[in-house]
Parts: C-alpha cells; sequence; structure tokens
C-alpha cells in the first residue's frame, strides 16, 4: 500500500477503537439548546460555540478562536496547515439547531440525546453538531495515528445557520484571509443509507413568494354577503391548486426554461441506486392510501434531486379558535410557497442581462393584461403569476445554504402601490424580528379592538346613505 493508504487505514482503526468516545462527545455537545432563534438564550448559542472550540482543541486542531462580529452569534474557526504545496481545504458546518417543536411528539427529551436501535435521538445530534463531530473524528483519528494530515484544513462552524446565515456575508468579509482555500465541503447533508456513503455535488435552487389576497376592508356575515361577495380565501387555494398539472409538473411560466437534464452517466447512478417504496414511505411518515407526487414520468430520486418541486409552508387565514360565520376581510388569506428549481444548465447570465430579460417580459405583460405582473421573477429567480384581484405578491429568492455563494438584497413590492414590508433573506424581518415566514401576528379577533399588525381597529359596517340594510328574517 501507499504512504496515503497507509495513513488511511491507521486512521479507520483507531476510529474504530474510539467510536464510543467520539459519541460521547456528540452526545455532550448535543445537551446544550443551542436555539439560534429569537426568543431563546443567546448565551446557550455562546457556551455551544465554546465547547465546539474546547472540542477541536482536544483533537489538536491549531490556532482555535471563537470569532465574533457584532450582535451575531458567535463562529468557530480552527485549522492545520502543515503540509506545504499541499491543496487546503475548507470544512463547514454550524453549531446552532432549530427550536425543539412541541415537546409530546419526542420519544426522548430533545436535548437529552437517547440512543435507540443504534441511531442516537436529539435536537442537533444529526443537523449539524453531528456533522461538526465527524470533522473532528477524522482530524483527530488521522493525527493520532499517523501523526499528520493528508492535505491542509480549515474549519468554520456557523452559529445561525438554522435562521438564514443572514449575517455570514459579513463574516465573510470581516474574516475573508482566514476563509482562503481551495475547496469547501460540507457535512450539512444527508447520507444516502447505511452502508452506501454519498457525496452531495449539487443542491436546487430555491426561491420564496408570498401571495397575499384580499377582497374586503371589512368582515362581512356570510349569510348576507355570501355567493355574489368573492371569498378570498377560496381565490388563494385556486390559484395554489392551478400551480401543479395533472402529470405532476408544475404550471410555472419559465421555471422549466434553464432546468439542466443529468447526464447519460448520472441517470446511470441515479437508477442503479437501491429503492423501496414502502421503506421511503414510511420514513415519510406518509399515510395509507396517499400516493407520491410529483412528476410521474421520473423516478423518484429524479424528482427529488433534478427536477423542480414547489411546496405550500404556510397558509394563513383565520384560526379555528375565534372564527365566525363570516366572509374574512383586512388580514386576508396569505400563503407562502417555497419553489426549488432543478439543476441550472452550464454557464452564467449577468445581472444585467437577467434584468432586462425581466423588464421585456413585464411589458409584454403589460401589453397583453393592462397592468404589471402581479409576481414576477427577480434575478435567477422562478417566477409565479397570479391572477385574481387585488392579489398582492412579494419575492424573495436566495436561502439556505446558498448564502455561501450568494446574498440576495432585492426587496420591493411587484406591484405599483402594494403595500409591503422589507423582508431579509430566508423569510426574516429587517426590522430584527427573527419570526419565521407564516409566524405572524395574530389577527384581531372582535370588533373594535386594536388590530395587532398596526392597523386601526375595526368598525361595524353601516350602511351608505341611499341604500337600506339588508333585512332581518323572523
Amino acid at each position: 500500500m501507499s504512504k496515503a493508504e497507509d495513513m488511511t487505514a491507521d486512521a479507520l482503526k483507531y476510529l474504530d477503537a474510539h467510536v464510543a468516545d467520539f459519541t460521547r462527545e456528540l452526545s455532550e455537545l448535543s445537551r446544550i439548546p443551542s436555539v439560534s432563534a429569537n426568543g431563546f438564550p443567546k448565551e446557550e448559542v455562546r457556551r455551544s460555540a465554546e465547547a465546539t472550540a474546547e472540542a477541536f482543541r482536544r483533537a489538536r486542531v491549531d490556532n482555535v478562536r471563537v470569532l465574533e462580529i457584532p450582535g451575531v452569534h458567535p463562529y468557530v474557526y480552527g485549522e492545520w496547515l502543515k503540509r506545504p504545496g499541499a491543496p487546503t481545504i475548507l470544512l463547514y458546518g454550524h453549531h446552532d439547531v432549530q427550536p425543539p417543536g412541541r415537546p409530546e411528539k419526542w420519544l426522548s427529551p430533545p436535548f437529552e440525546p437517547t440512543e435507540r436501535g443504534g441511531r442516537l435521538y436529539g435536537r442537533g445530534t444529526a443537523d449539524d453538531k453531528g456533522g461538526v463531530m465527524v470533522h473532528v473524528a477524522a482530524i483527530a483519528a488521522y493525527l493520532e495515528a499517523a501523526g499528520s494530515l493528508p492535505c491542509n484544513v480549515k474549519f468554520i462552524v456557523e452559529g445561525e445557520e438554522e435562521i438564514g446565515s443572514e449575517n455570514l456575508g459579513r463574516f465573510l468579509t470581516e474574516y475573508r484571509d482566514q476563509m482562503s482555500a481551495d475547496f469547501i465541503v460540507l457535512t450539512d447533508t444527508a447520507n444516502f443509507a447505511t452502508g452506501i456513503p454519498a457525496l452531495t455535488y449539487q443542491l436546487r435552487g430555491i426561491c420564496q413568494v408570498d401571495v397575499e389576497v384580499a377582497c374586503l376592508k371589512q368582515p362581512l356575515h356570510s349569510g348576507g354577503w355570501g355567493g355574489p361577495v368573492p371569498d378570498p380565501v377560496q381565490i388563494l387555494c385556486r390559484l395554489i391548486a392551478g400551480l401543479t398539472r395533472d402529470d405532476g409538473s408544475l404550471d410555472v411560466p419559465g421555471l422549466y426554461k434553464n432546468i439542466a437534464r443529468p447526464s447519460a452517466k448520472q441517470l446511470g447512478r441515479i437508477r442503479a441506486l437501491p429503492f423501496n417504496e414502502a421503506r421511503y414511505r414510511k420514513e415519510a411518515g406518509m399515510l395509507p392510501g396517499v400516493r407520491l407526487g410529483g412528476e410521474k414520468r421520473f423516478s423518484v430520486y429524479e424528482r427529488l434531486w433534478t427536477r423542480p418541486a414547489l411546496t405550500v409552508i404556510a397558509l394563513e387565514a383565520r384560526p379555528f379558535l375565534g372564527s365566525s360565520n363570516q366572509i374574512i376581510g383586512p388580514g386576508a388569506a396569505v400563503a407562502a410557497h417555497r419553489a426549488r428549481d432543478g439543476p441550472a444548465r452550464g454557464g452564467e447570465t449577468s445581472r444585467e442581462e437577467t434584468q432586462r430579460a425581466s423588464a421585456a417580459r413585464r411589458a409584454r405583460e403589460r401589453a397583453r393584461d393592462g397592468r404589471d405582473p402581479l409576481v414576477d421573477d427577480g434575478p435567477r429567480g422562478a417566477g409565479l403569476r397570479c391572477r385574481a384581484a387585488r392579489a398582492q405578491g412579494r419575492l424573495r429568492s436566495g436561502g439556505g445554504h446558498d448564502g455561501l455563494r450568494r446574498d440576495h438584497r432585492l426587496r420591493r413590492p411587484l406591484r405599483p402601490g402594494a403595500r409591503w414590508r422589507p423582508v431579509s433573506p430566508h423569510g426574516r424581518h429587517r426590522s430584527g424580528d427573527q419570526r419565521a415566514l407564516g409566524e405572524r401576528e395574530p389577527a384581531s379577533r372582535r370588533l373594535g379592538q386594536v388590530h395587532a399588525r398596526g392597523r386601526p381597529p375595526l368598525r361595524r359596517a353601516r350602511p351608505r346613505s341611499g341604500r337600506a340594510p339588508a333585512p332581518r328574517l323572523g
């Protein structure tokens, strides 16, 4: 065997002998409730950063530091640069986690890691403290068993990935020199299956659109007005239902234009992977009788990895609690759509070219419909066109790990005069309100109560002059 193969074999032997140690270390990290969302203790995210830094130090990583920019959850940095002439790899992960959600849905407490069936269950044991510990274990195994690494390595472990990495651009600007590398590797991805390792080399893009339908100035009694007066909830539901064709493809103009088709070699690899529909349905938690969705002429893996998908991630009208026999008025019906396009074709389009094409498309729509499109596609984003009276839309593009490559900041109303609030990437308001998209303020439940969004209180409808109120029956 070559020297590199000898090093790898020694490192693997060390890993096999110390799996319990690394699992215990992962459990300790996962006991720290490092939720980065607003409303949770920031001190815990800092404690998680310090614990992650200590894990790197124990693994004999050099120059380990907690890096900060004002007002942002801390990052962790480390490096091992003792192979002159060898490439340098920047390993990315994050130590913050999502909120635990509803406690009753957990079989064991979210921040008390529990082993069941050979798997470790807890918030962060996979996403992404498990990924960070993969880095730590690999480095420790090489250095302990072989005394060296086959390449130079840098580490960056983020503290706000779960709230959208909104400040990642600022961080990279601040610490640009430390981030220089030949390659970037992320372990915040999934393995295909136990015993079948996988390398994720491309992800579908992402575009998120909020659509609001409003028809009335105030709520109306459905018995006296229902029928002639349109229901914004039904309009919104029709719009959503119309986005998917009978064959499972999406009826979104322009969405498929730049989707790259996989090569014959890629298709061969995808189709060679084992697929068990019963197991897939069970892992997804699908109920009996529910059919798989998407474009039926493509395999499940092709739909997942190479074809666009659209998801309604939030739908807001009026909660059951406090609802009444009314057609809803202000506050209207709102849905958040998240579209994932497929892999893009090779080649880049300049921002200016994209903006010119978008302006030309809007001009054609104005000439045809006599108005601007309500929701249009921004730079390198997918587009939706909504055909409903008084619909209002807002587009945001970019998100998730895409923030490592570009950071979109275009925020504009797409219809003249539309009411809007600036939103930042990943659904957070620029004002500092970190609520996730769809977690909006509750609407007023009683007439005359001040609206939670700061709008004037609702008033009881009065008949206009010259028109008598509808007669009461009985």
